[in-house]
């Protein structure tokens, strides 16, 4: 069965990934981004997020465990910060509300005390009395994983190429392929993936795929030395550091509205920043705005599309948590033929049985 990928950001490289190690006859076609342009400027935090519903916080705790899985097939190669999250807000007793809903749902959370606090994250200037901390999330470089998993899908025979798809073909009711800038692609089955720009390709071939996307804002520091163990979520900012030193900070990773001014806003992240961290000489490097592609509910979309045979879609927010369950699955149902269970609530119709 020849496949088409149509994206290359986390989703469409890990569904590719999985796709080809199962066999399957497999071509991505990455736009000019390869790697994706909302997984570039991701905060690549992977979590189950508390205040989810079980199923949807199961589901995704279901995912966390699956990047150790692929971390494991990957021989090593995958580079993931596994150091946890520390976690407070000023209205502390809601924060520990959801931290004990989430442990009473089977996920690793408890209160740390100020002492621990600054046993784990030492380069704070300050510490909070009373703080979540959650021993199981982490993050990978979005970029640099998705590049990895396209080129282990390369090396299992997967076809990259590095084009623009301009619409999806259909003969006689059903997605045969897709139309590029150099040409037209056939295959026996489409995978959508294509984030933001999967609304657009779904509605030209008459399939409604509701979206709710929102913008995304990340500024980004110069390299630093080593100061952040895991991933630090305090009130009005978050932060992580990435291996080469540079640190991403954020704020309201739910969505935002894009700035009036984004250089002025990246500054007071920059700021408000500088303020936690034992570090005089951070400043800002430089800041990425894009857009959070995000289903009108807020769940994934995943699965066949039961009025177009043919295509499949695989579009959603929390992307890099869900990649390596979401491509496993998916590459399951395309290739062995048969709907998962586990994927039902995540299927199209839903929009259309409420």
């Amino acid at each position: 069965m020849k496949t088409i990928v149509v994206g290359s950001g986390m989703i469409g490289a890990s569904v590719a990934y999985h796709l080809a190690v199962r066999g399957a006859e497999v071509t991505v076609v990455t736009g000019d981004r390869p790697g994706g342009i909302a997984t570039a400027a991701s905060f690549a935090w992977i979590n189950a997020a508390p205040g989810n519903s079980r199923p949807y916080f199961e589901f995704r705790l279901k995912a966390i465990l699956d990047w150790h899985r692929l971390q494991h097939d990957l021989n090593g190669s995958l580079e993931m910060n596994c150091n946890g999250s520390l976690w407070w807000e000023e209205d502390m007793e809601s924060v520990e509300e959801k931290a004990q809903e989430s442990t009473s749902w089977g996920y690793p959370m408890r209160i740390v005390s100020r002492a621990e606090a600054r046993e784990r994250e030492p380069s704070l200037r300050q510490h909070p009395d009373q703080s979540v901390y959650s021993a199981i999330e982490g993050s990978v470089p979005p970029l640099q994983t998705a590049r990895l998993l396209l080129n282990r899908a390369a090396a299992s025979g997967a076809v990259i190429h590095t084009d623009t798809v301009l619409a999806l073909t259909v003969d006689r009711g059903r997605a045969t392929g897709v139309r590029t800038l150099s040409g037209i692609i056939k295959a026996d089955k489409v995978v959508l993936a294509a984030g933001e720009a999967s609304e657009a390709l779904s509605a030209d071939v008459g399939v409604v795929l509701p979206m709710a996307n929102l913008a995304g804002f990340l500024a980004q520091s110069v390299p630093r030395p080593p100061l952040l163990h895991g991933i630090v979520l305090a009130p009005k900012v978050h932060m992580r550091q990435c291996a080469d030193g540079r640190i991403f900070v954020g704020w309201d990773f739910g969505g935002s509205d894009v700035p009036d001014d984004p250089h002025q806003e990246a500054e007071k992240l920059i700021g408000a920043a500088r303020e936690l961290l034992v570090d005089d000489d951070f400043c800002l490097e430089h800041f990425t705005l894009g857009v959070r592609p995000i289903p009108a509910d807020g769940l994934p979309v995943i699965g066949p599309v039961s009025g177009l045979p043919g295509l499949y879609l695989a579009v959603m927010h929390s992307g890099i948590t869900l990649a390596p369950l979401i491509g496993r699955l998916s590459a399951e149902e395309i290739v062995g033929g048969r709907a998962l269970d586990v994927l039902e609530p995540y299927r199209l119709d839903r929009f259309t049985r409420q």
